[in-house]
């Protein structure tokens, strides 16, 4: 459950991010104008949101957490992209929900093949 609601919080956070790098003036360092510059902003806005999902999955111990926060966050990024194709019109909380999906799917991915103690 926790993994679920870091993946839910992730696509939030990764506009909010994306939103304040625009306004402060943080994304002209990253390109300088132009609408070539929206990939730059979007991956950096969502690589820093996938580094704060490594560090709460962490302070709520879950474990493996850069694992989960790796996989549910490459696993979002392509479902969001097969989502968009498909039905171009979906609505945002369609995204959230796959993000929470994702966090959990790589959850119980890594918790599957996680290293057991030797006896």
């Amino acid at each position: 459950m926790k993994a679920v609601a870091v993946g839910a919080a992730l696509l939030p956070v990764a506009a909010l991010l994306g939103r304040f790098m625009s306004e402060t003036g943080i994304g002209d360092a990253i390109c300088s104008g132009g609408l070539e510059c929206i990939l730059p902003l979007v991956g950096t806005a969502y690589a820093v949101a996938t580094a704060l999902a490594w560090v709460a999955l962490a302070l709520l111990g879950v474990r493996p957490a850069g694992r989960v926060a790796l996989g549910g966050s490459a696993a979002t990024a392509v479902l969001f992209l097969t989502i968009t194709g498909v039905t171009p019109q979906s609505s945002f909380v369609v995204y959230v929900v796959a993000a929470a999906l994702c966090f959990a799917f790589a959850a119980w991915l890594s918790g599957r093949f996680r290293r057991q103690p030797q006896e």
